[in-house]
């Protein structure tokens, strides 16, 4: 019998936000998480950030996105 595929990012991140015991609160909590992290991203090193797998250029580039989207929709 095959087992199951995992969930995608997307649809793990997708039930976290809609099927919380916490109901709502943990939209902002993960809006806010997304929030931390980007900052903290955004003020390192881009070199600093390198690993085997990803470039740090990249995801410092990702932080700026996050940071981009977050303050064009809660405008903060």
């Amino acid at each position: 019998m095959k087992r199951p595929l995992p969930p995608t990012n997307v649809e793990f991140v997708t039930d976290l936000m809609e099927f919380s015991a916490h109901g709502a609160l943990i939209q902002a909590f993960v809006l806010q998480a997304l929030t931390y992290y980007a900052q903290k991203v955004a003020a390192a090193d881009p070199e600093a950030l390198d690993t085997g797998m990803v470039s740090g250029h990249a995801w410092h580039g990702c932080a700026l996105e996050i940071q981009r989207e977050l303050k064009q929709r809660f405008g903060s």
